[in-house]
């Protein structure tokens, strides 16, 4: 009786740890089918062994069982890990806008109490400051007045015309590029944070029908948390054909002079696109480029540091030598760690072309991690490398694709081939949509580049 509720048991245990197997979404099918051959092999052998009478074949089946158990630890193990990362970067039905009340650095103001005499001032660019303020009078009674012009909001501020304003975190980036002290010379006394809805509008693909896609890939230029809504300083389109293994890194200065989805009239930065949410961002890229955006990834500092430090580097050609701060990097091949790494990519004021070099530079690095990412074929690399970059990576992928992508890097060990191009334009001065009434730099298309591009992503896209 004893053997066989021993047997039920390692039984019931086998049968839960391939359901775990292959639920995990990231374990390879030729691995599941190696695994679903173990178990059956040593369940038939327990048996076997455990029903004869000398004890040494009973030794032999404790010894299988405890290997069973191992190996069914592992696979809960796995399955636990790739769950949990899978849960935090696909969780994206909900993006954070921060909304602060700021007084000038000097202001004797220290708490929201104080300004209940002297009221908060705001100027409605868009939807969430009502929400924003009513979450402002549950904290505290203060009386609000709507400036019709951002401009004149700041301006009076700046001059001690107001005291206080409530104003979207993002905006204060957006001042500071013609006001270049501001963000020194104000202080935060309280910070509200609105969650909204997105709206679910990007079209996926089969991953097994080998169908390319395109991929937005939008860098925040912060360390913060990244389901904050927030100006996108990298604007990437990876375009990935799967049958010729190849991928083309389309990049778009963040100051390029475009129409914002949604807007009409005035022209606006691309990076501002990024204020009204990642949808935005993503409509605008598509009607740029007359494209389709099938998902997107969203990264920030931290993704590129721990990224670069948990594949072991990356190698990066630079055509110049330079010094910045407490780093230097070699004319020639450098090896970087993810602080140098992120350090090179976002130079600019050192090349003569500005940011049109600095997409370069962002260029190499993806290229190059993704020929230090795509050298293994090996399971568990890709879960370490996932479970590394989980709280500073977010897309909208889901599980499905991922695991569906990572099965035919497994099997196939694809070569792949990256190219990389930019669009390019002219620097000028400009009103934006954004921050209407003042002259912002932008810069303006060259819409030959534009259209080179345009193609050159339409062929990458063919399924031929």
């Amino acid at each position: 009786m004893k053997r066989l509720i021993y047997y039920i048991f390692i039984l019931l245990l086998s049968i839960t740890a391939i359901i775990l197997a292959f639920n995990s979404t990231i374990i390879p099918n030729i691995i599941l089918y190696l695994i679903i051959l173990f178990y059956t092999i040593n369940l038939v052998l327990i048996l076997l062994l455990i029903i004869r009478k000398k004890k040494i074949f009973r030794i032999i089946g404790i010894i299988l069982s405890i290997l069973i158990l191992i190996i069914s630890l592992g696979i809960g193990y796995i399955y636990y890990r790739s769950n949990n990362f899978f849960n935090k970067i696909t969780n994206v039905e909900y993006e954070k806008s921060n909304y602060s009340v700021i007084v000038l650095k000097d202001s004797s103001y220290e708490k929201l109490e104080d300004l209940s005499n002297i009221g908060i001032y705001y100027n409605e660019i868009d939807k969430h400051y009502i929400e924003a303020l009513d979450e402002l009078n549950n904290k505290a009674t203060i009386y609000n007045n709507n400036y019709d012009n951002i401009l004149l909001l700041i301006s009076d501020f700046i001059n001690g015309n107001n005291q206080s304003i409530l104003i979207n975190e993002n905006y204060i980036e957006i001042i500071n590029e013609t006001e270049s002290k501001f963000k020194d010379n104000i202080r935060i006394i309280d910070t509200i944070t609105i969650s909204s809805q997105k709206e679910k509008t990007l079209e996926g693909i089969d991953i097994t029908k080998l169908e390319n896609f395109n991929i937005y890939i939008s860098g925040i230029d912060t360390y913060g948390e990244i389901s904050n809504v927030s100006r996108s300083d990298v604007n990437m389109l990876a375009t990935i054909n799967i049958k010729d293994n190849k991928i083309l890194l389309t990049n778009t200065p963040r100051d390029y002079y475009v129409q914002i989805a949604g807007t009409t009239g005035t022209k606006d930065k691309l990076t501002h696109a990024g204020v009204y949410g990642i949808n935005t961002s993503i409509k605008t890229i598509e009607n740029l480029y007359d494209t389709k955006i099938n998902y997107y990834v969203r990264v920030n500092f931290n993704s590129v540091i721990k990224l670069v430090d948990k594949i072991g580097g990356i190698d990066v050609y630079s055509d110049m030598e330079f010094g910045s701060g407490k780093y230097h990097v070699n004319y020639g091949w450098n090896h970087f760690d993810g602080e140098q790494a992120l350090n090179y990519s976002r130079q600019r004021k050192i090349y003569l072309e500005g940011d049109r070099h600095r997409g370069q530079n962002q260029q190499q690095v993806i290229e190059a991690i993704i020929k230090k990412v795509t050298e293994s074929n090996d399971i568990n690399y890709y879960v370490s490398i996932l479970e590394a970059i989980e709280n500073n990576f977010q897309t909208n992928m889901d599980k499905k694709l991922i695991n569906g992508f990572i099965n035919l890097q497994v099997k196939n060990n694809y070569n792949w081939s990256v190219e990389s191009i930019q669009v390019t334009g002219y620097d000028s001065a400009n009103y934006t949509y954004s921050y209407p009434g003042q002259l912002l730099y932008v810069m303006e298309p060259d819409y030959n580049s534009l259209e080179t591009a345009k193609n050159k992503i339409k062929e990458v896209l063919k399924n031929e």
